[in-house]
């Protein structure tokens, strides 16, 4: 359970092929890259069968078939504002667009209708019910902070995006199991979403909750109601990380850290320093500005695979480098 082999995230769902393959850049088909070899060592679905079929019915060049997310116009409501900069959002979307949405590291991308297109910014999702989502945004920049400037709560929602989280594999196939999720600041909001997928599947969740940055734990009661068992600290830094070494010595079956990349690694070390060799899923905190791997924003170096543009990539989070 604790190798992953890094492989797209859309692989041989209905958005692959990719733009990327179109040009020869594919993140996964050695032939789709350049290559003379075909070294993918995949047992599914033949991305490069798949490209040459398509486009025989002129996939690229009918608009209607060509495999370009949804982007749908939409308004929010504001169900709670959790901090100076933080604010909690419900949509509603089509349902076979929240249908897409109900996966594990599930994200979108958002921006005003009357803003330009290089506007948008990522956003994971928290809650998926029906036709309803709920996200928080934090507004820390020029793009998120100007959809409130929008008294009508319009929105442009483009998805679905699924990378958001390091490790998906474990959280989504582990079951029956003990799972300790660590999340703070930001990082609440995919925690409520991971414990909410670990739950349904039998897992006991141990939740460590930290404000972090935002100054205020909002998840608590929500995953209390889930049945997760939850310890809220004042910082993770120091309650948190001598809870989680004293939590170790039971050797749980995964740990989850939803929070900055600076946790994940303190997280890692506390590991380390425990003795305890188990799988680690963590959020993607990548800068991402296009999301389907073309911009190369997210690209990050990792031990074994060279740079990989990690909006698209699906690893460990421990391959990747610290810069």
């Amino acid at each position: 359970m604790n190798n992953i082999i890094s492989h797209c995230i859309d692989i041989n769902t209905q958005y692959c092929p990719c733009l990327l393959a179109e040009t020869n850049h594919c993140v996964f088909c050695s032939h789709l890259k350049g290559k003379i070899t075909c070294d993918c060592n995949w047992t599914g679905v033949c991305i490069l069968y798949e490209k040459h079929w398509q486009s025989k019915k002129n996939r690229w060049r009918d608009e209607e078939s060509a495999p370009i997310r949804t982007e749908v116009e939409t308004k929010f409501k504001l169900l709670q504002q959790i901090s100076e900069t933080a604010f909690l959002l419900e949509l509603s979307l089509p349902a076979d667009f929240t249908n897409q949405l109900n996966k594990t590291g599930a994200f979108v991308f958002l921006r005003r209708p009357q803003d330009p297109y290089f506007y948008h910014f990522p956003v994971g999702v928290m809650k998926v019910s029906n036709t309803m989502i709920q996200l928080v945004v934090e507004t820390v920049g020029p793009k998120s902070a100007r959809i409130f400037d929008d008294k009508e709560h319009l929105l442009l929602v483009r998805g679905p995006y699924y990378n958001g989280i390091f490790g998906q594999p474990w959280i989504d196939n582990v079951t029956h199991g003990e799972i300790i999720l660590v999340a703070g600041g930001i990082g609440q909001a995919p925690a409520f979403a991971i414990a909410s997928k670990l739950v349904s599947r039998g897992n006991q969740v141990l939740a460590i909750l930290a404000p972090g940055h935002m100054g205020k734990v909002f998840i608590a009661d929500e995953m209390r109601r889930l049945g997760v068992q939850v310890h809220v600290v004042e910082s993770l830094r120091r309650e948190g990380m001598t809870l989680l070494k004293q939590k170790l010595s039971s050797v749980p079956d995964l740990i989850v850290s939803a929070g900055p990349d600076e946790q994940h690694y303190g997280i890692m070390e506390a590991m380390g320093n425990a003795g305890v060799n188990i799988p680690m899923a963590a959020t993607n905190n990548a800068t991402m500005c296009c999301g389907e791997g073309i911009c190369g924003s997210c690209e990050q170096e990792t031990r074994r695979d060279g740079r990989i543009r990690t909006c698209k990539v699906q690893t460990r989070f421990e391959e990747l480098l610290n810069d």
